[in-house]
């Protein structure tokens, strides 16, 4: 149809078609002129002009030659008239064709325009589809970077044709003002480094790390030395480049470029290039973060085993001077027990006066040398105990306790302490039958507890010793209405030798070991002891023993 114009011509040789034919379109065989035809005003008028014209030329013939010859003139003046006529139309109607030519022809060239416009939009919208297909990928790869540098070196020869560029350069920037190139695609070494140098003497480097967003370079920027200088090293006609300049990790730059002269920069290339280059930047992130993250585990992984090293021997250590205290305590005990044995026995011998008459000052230092000779006699014991039940020489034994003949024993004897100081010493077993313990050591919980309830508690006071059964285990609390600790000192009391910083201490004796032989013995048992005061109102101790032994598989 682009070319209808060029055959004009030879419509111009060809015969005209006929118009109004009342025979069904039936031509004369000889010609073109139609058998019968609607005469136009103009034929009639030529013939009737050709008539008068005959008429007086042939006035004065013979009608024998005057006739024919008028037939003949007529004959010739309407065929010359049709002919006219038919020429006329003729030419009107290839004046119609020409004109519907034309139109055909502008028509032919909007559709042509308008398929290669949709043509480079489907191209476009491809080569787009393309590029946001190779971001996803790439997203998915760069997820598996473990180190900035290495995603530089994700720009690979498909993510740059999906582009719709044909070369590309990625590289970091160095500490030293230099670019170290990750990926070269469609470039070479020389042209790399030619670049390079370009770009650190032309200033774009400073540039991109400066403001990252995209900058296209065509040629039609030639008059700029430095954007002709890319375009010239990359032999391209059209350059996208971009810095990366990530919050975390090292910064670089992304050069993206096209050598096909015959296509220009495409409307949307900087859009795609830079959110290529932020999805980088973004990975780089990422790394650089997640490799910082990792160095401070190490850091605090080689701390936490350098501690846990030294710990360890401090351990070590202490379980030593442990072990070192505990043999000392054992063997200066039994060295003291021996002497203080004579002693108290020498005592008691001169106090019955089997060695003569006492008197009575003497009988009562010799009271004084026995009381203290005891005295001396319980501490010694009760390091002994520590001692073993530490060192784990003491195996305390799982047996039943009657609980009512323990609280029995326990009234019995504190009964007269109590009475003497006005207390009120009151047992609840609520129900609890018995208690699983050692017959020996367990019944020593309980007299230490009371004896210093009896201790710090003041005339008139009351003192409550109560058993229930809680989630498997049998609780037992010791109650006073004493004076009460403090609670900055409570976490110390379980310490040998450790008294809490009352008045009332000045008045009451003490060694410090009885609490903490009490919290032995009921750990020994699997237990837990702790306590709860309140100055000026009271303290409570309370511990906890299994209700059941406890059950072990066999090996």
């Amino acid at each position: 149809m682009l070319h209808l114009r060029r055959a004009r011509p030879a419509a111009r040789c060809c015969p005209a078609r006929t118009v109004g034919r009342s025979d069904g379109g039936r031509a004369r065989p000889g010609g073109g002129i139609p058998l019968m035809s609607k005469p136009s005003l103009r034929t009639v008028l030529l013939l009737s002009a050709s008539v008068i014209v005959v008429a007086i030329l042939t006035a004065e013939l013979d009608w024998t030659i005057r006739f024919p010859a008028i037939l003949a003139l007529l004959g010739s003046m309407s065929y010359m008239t049709l002919a006219l006529d038919s020429r006329r139309r003729q030419t009107t109607e290839l004046e119609q064709l020409r004109k519907t030519c034309e139109q055909l022809d502008q028509q032919a060239k909007m559709i042509v325009r308008s398929d290669l416009e949709l043509h480079r939009t489907q191209e476009a919208l491809d080569r787009k589809v393309a590029s946001l297909l190779a971001l996803h990928e790439l997203s998915q790869g760069l997820r598996i970077s473990l180190h900035p540098e290495e995603v530089y070196g994700k720009l690979t020869p498909s993510l740059v044709t999906s582009f719709g560029f044909s070369k590309g350069l990625a590289g970091v920037y160095q500490s030293t003002g230099i670019v170290s190139w990750k990926a070269l695609i469609g470039v070479t070494e020389a042209q790399a480094q030619q670049i390079q140098g370009h770009l650190q003497t032309s200033g774009w480097l400073d540039r991109l790390l400066a403001r990252p967003s995209p900058v296209t370079v065509t040629v039609a920027q030639r008059h700029e030395a430095s954007a002709a200088r890319f375009l010239e090293l990359l032999e391209s006609s059209c350059l996208v480049v971009a810095g990366i300049k990530p919050s975390a990790g090292p910064s670089g730059c992304l050069l993206l470029a096209r050598e096909d002269l015959g296509t220009s920069a495409e409307q949307g290339d900087e859009e795609l290039v830079g959110i290529l280059a932020a999805q980088l930047a973004i990975a780089i992130e990422g790394c650089a973060l997640y490799e910082e993250a990792w160095r401070a585990r190490q850091g605090l992984e080689r701390s936490i085993q350098e501690r846990t090293q030294e710990l360890e021997e401090a351990n070590r250590q202490l379980t030593r001077l442990n072990k070192a205290k505990s043999d000392f305590v054992s063997a200066v005990s039994h060295e003291l027990r021996t002497p203080l044995a004579a002693i108290k026995g020498y005592a008691s011998l001169l106090r019955s006066g089997q060695f003569g008459s006492v008197q009575p000052a003497q009988t009562e230092r010799l009271a004084k040398v026995e009381k203290h000779s005891d005295t001396l006699t319980e501490l010694i014991n009760n390091l002994l105990d520590i001692a073993r039940i530490e060192s784990g020489r003491v195996t305390m034994e799982s047996r039943p306790l009657a609980t009512k003949e323990l609280l029995a024993s326990l009234t019995d004897l504190f009964k007269l302490q109590a009475d003497a100081k006005r207390l009120t010493l009151s047992m609840d077993a609520d129900g609890v039958d018995h208690l699983l313990g050692d017959p020996t050591h367990l019944p020593r919980v309980l007299i230490n507890l009371l004896s210093n309830a009896l201790k710090y508690t003041p005339a008139g006071g009351t003192i409550t010793v109560r058993l229930s059964r809680r989630d498997g285990h049998i609780v037992t609390s010791v109650t006073d209405t004493g004076a009460g600790i403090d609670a900055v000192e409570l976490p110390k009391l379980f310490q040998e030798f450790y008294r809490a910083a009352h008045p009332i201490n000045e008045q009451v004796r003490g060694t410090g070991l009885g609490l903490a032989l009490v919290k032995r013995i009921v750990e020994a048992h699997h237990g837990k002891i702790w306590v709860e005061s309140t100055l000026g109102q009271g303290t409570t101790f309370t511990f906890t023993l299994p209700e059941e032994p406890a059950r072990t598989s066999p090996s």
